[in-house]
């Protein structure tokens, strides 16, 4: 049998042992607790800052995509305005064509008129068209006084643009 008081000896040393393991465990479970808090709030703040991060990145596309919108407008509208100005060309450039072509026939003079090539034509919407006399129903002028040598029809009406009048000068006959 075991002496009394070695028995009461190795009862403290297991409960010293017992609590000491239990204060040890304590120790460590809180010590665990805090580095779970400080991981966590490290976490949260990991968020946050990326949170923040993105958020002004959000702010910033945002603001790119409007100034991008405000120059693609500005664009459309430019070139809205340019392929005005090119069908007008293209008009233009047609009635001069067609004007030499029948002042050279009326003339009587071989003029070598390069025609518009086709695809300005189909991408400014321009009608081309073969020079065709115009009848007497089609002529907006008023008839010539009768002293004036009588011109032909399409001269009379090619003189009527004003820019055409700069361009041949007066006609004497």
């Amino acid at each position: 049998m075991v002496p009394p008081a070695a028995a009461q000896g190795a009862r403290r040393a297991a409960v010293t042992t017992e609590e000491e393991r239990r204060r040890n465990r304590m120790t460590s479970n809180r010590q665990s607790a805090r580095k779970s808090r400080m991981k966590r709030q490290q976490y949260v703040d990991d968020l946050t800052a990326e949170n923040e991060r993105l958020r002004r990145e959000n702010e910033a596309m945002r603001a790119s995509v409007g100034d991008v919108l405000q120059q693609s407008r500005a664009l459309e509208q430019e070139n809205r305005v340019l392929a005005a100005h090119a069908r007008q060309l293209c008009a233009v450039l047609l009635l001069r064509n067609s004007q030499l072509r029948l002042l050279g026939d009326v003339a009587g003079v071989p003029l070598d008129v390069p025609g518009v090539p086709d695809h300005l034509v189909q991408l400014y919407g321009g009608v081309q068209m073969p020079v065709t006399p115009l009848s007497p129903s089609l002529s907006p002028s008023p008839p010539p006084p009768p002293l004036q040598r009588q011109l032909p029809l399409e001269i009379q009406l090619m003189l009527l643009q004003p820019d055409v009048m700069d361009a041949v000068g007066t006609l004497e006959f």
